[in-house]
């Protein structure tokens, strides 16, 4: 009798530990995959420097990079490098992604004064195809005044300033800063009275996700922030690669220029989540873009039904 319990023990203990055995080896709740959504993809924060380049639809758009140089003039020069086509550099940028400037063009001299960076290009310049002739001035102008010293800039070729597009002769402003406008859209009825309103729109390239500035040229004369946000919210965009997480409901209620602040009160359509009050990255980014390029203002505050949910410096957001 006693000889049965011992071994009806060791059995008991014997099939526990199986049971513990199988428990360890394959867990009933298996951890969640991390969310593949574009928020938690691409890099939008200010800690990489930015350089403007041509996308496979032939956008300029704003990409991250690091630089190894330190002083202004010559993160300036890295950046040009980045844009010519045949550097080593060039090499290195992002597949998807491609430089600008023609090929053997070099720099100079670059000069920063006052916030205006002159840069004297080889002839080489002028060796650019008409259709890209605009894409390159935006893409110098806004690489460049991406640093932070740099307001503007003058283009200059064998010493003599650029004062005309080398195919179309269009007449370029000096010095020429950002208000030239970035992968130009038409709207207009008239050739007076027309406003130019920059909105930042996401686009991705196989799983990397980076932003598109889009200048509108319009008659419109509303102020620009309700211009920004009527175009990040209307549905469709000018093309169908381009994106916005803004939701076509959102009405912006009120606003309001403090000092170097604006005050922007939305209804609860922003929220990407009603009972937490939480506001999408990828739109807070987009708007705070948009504005950085069209206003002189330091931070913005956003508020939903006169709540306050969040605050951007806009600072450094490059």
């Amino acid at each position: 009798m006693l000889k049965r319990s011992s071994i009806k023990k060791i059995c008991l203990a014997a099939f526990c530990l199986l049971i513990l055995l199988i428990l360890y080896l394959f867990p009933k709740n298996k951890p969640e995959k991390e969310s593949l959504s574009p928020s938690t993809t691409y890099t939008i924060t200010s800690v990489s420097d930015v350089i403007y380049l041509l996308d496979s639809n032939d956008y300029v758009s704003r990409v991250n990079i690091s630089l190894a140089k330190e002083e202004t003039t010559d993160k300036a020069l890295e950046l040009i490098s980045y844009l010519t086509e045949g550097t080593t550099d060039a090499e290195l940028i992002p597949n998807g992604f491609k430089p600008i400037l023609p090929k053997n063009t070099k720099v100079l001299g670059c000069d920063l004064n006052d916030g205006n960076l002159k840069v004297n290009f080889s002839k080489e310049l002028l060796t650019i195809s008409e259709k890209k002739e605009v894409h390159m001035i935006e893409a110098l102008v806004y690489t460049l005044t991406s640093l932070e010293e740099i307001d503007n800039i003058t283009i200059l070729v064998e010493g003599t300033i650029l004062s005309e597009l080398p195919h179309s002769k269009e007449m370029l402003p000096n010095p020429i800063d950002r208000s030239y406008g970035i992968n130009k859209k038409y709207d207009i009825n008239s050739i007076k009275g027309t406003t130019k309103t920059t909105m930042y729109y996401l686009a991705k390239n196989d799983d990397y996700y980076y932003y598109v500035p889009v200048t509108k040229v319009s008659n419109d004369t509303s102020e620009k922030i309700e211009i920004i946000i009527k175009e990040l919210s209307s549905s469709p965009i000018y093309e169908t690669n381009l994106m916005s997480y803004l939701n076509s409901e959102t009405t912006l209620q009120n606003y309001e220029f403090l000092d170097k602040e604006l005050n922007l009160d939305f209804n609860n359509a922003i929220l990407s989540d009603v009972t937490k009050g939480d506001i999408l990255e990828e739109v807070t980014y987009a708007i705070n873009l948009s504005i950085k390029d069209n206003y002189d203002v330091e931070s913005v505050l956003y508020s939903v039904d006169d709540k306050e949910i969040v605050t951007f410096d806009l600072k450094g957001l490059e």
